[in-house]
């Protein structure tokens, strides 16, 4: 694929900007212990899908009442799991900072709700990015597990209200819906398989450290050829 000047970047925010995992899959236990389920012992809680996703990749069998009983009783958990634990990955606070200067527009897109996405981003990346959007911004939004927003609606929307250019435009996340998500918007696509995705070959780009994602960045804004070339 061609490259064109780059003016906008969007980032997923879980496994991409922050390193979450302790903190959310911490919050999920407790969750599930609070509802009296325990977490069989070879099981891999994913972080990174929808909070619903992730409690029926669990416990695929439970019924409605008891996904919604855990989804409130894990959001009342995260405030003294995730919050308290989750930080930058290395390299990305300065990356936002580079991609400022160099008159690049960054937004976030996360499944993360507002309430929470918000005081991560206020306290590591205040300034350095544009807009935020979450599934609850999207007109088809409801809050119950039948919710059936996918992270392509999300990145659609903000390509939208932005009026974003998919031409000059990038998303890196590492999940398989972000590199989808970029592929259906019809933008460069950076898997960060640093995060708590997998399978992600299918991407214009990958990034096995944070490290490496700001380079893979900073070469496509300055429009300079990286070693690993676009697909």
């Amino acid at each position: 694929m061609s490259i064109n000047t780059i003016t906008t970047a969007i980032f997923d925010l879980d496994g991409t900007l922050i390193d979450s995992r302790s903190g959310i899959v911490n919050g999920l236990k407790d969750a599930f212990l609070r509802c009296g389920l325990e977490v069989p012992p070879n099981a891999v809680i994913p972080v990174g899908p929808p909070l619903y996703d992730t409690i029926l990749s669990i416990f695929p069998n439970i019924d409605t009442k008891m996904i919604e009983k855990i989804a409130d009783a894990f959001r009342e958990a995260y405030h003294r799991f995730d919050l308290p634990v989750s930080k930058p990955f290395p390299k990305t606070v300065d990356m936002l900072q580079d991609l400022k200067e160099l008159g690049v527009k960054t937004y976030i897109a996360t499944y993360k709700p507002k309430i929470f996405s918000s005081k991560i981003l206020e306290k590591y990346f205040c300034g350095l990015y544009e807009d935020l959007i979450t599934p609850t911004e999207l007109p088809s939004w409801t809050n119950n597990y039948e919710n059936n927003c996918t992270k392509s609606d999300i990145v659609e929307f903000l390509v939208q209200k932005h009026s974003i250019n998919p031409n000059e435009c990038f998303m890196a996340g590492d999940a398989i819906t972000d590199i989808e998500a970029a592929h259906k918007n019809k933008m460069i696509s950076i898997a960060a398989n640093y995060g708590c995705g997998d399978n992600l070959h299918f991407a214009h780009y990958s990034a096995n450290t944070p490290e490496e994602l700001c380079n893979i960045v900073l070469s496509l804004v300055k429009n300079e050829q990286y070693q690993q070339k676009a697909v």
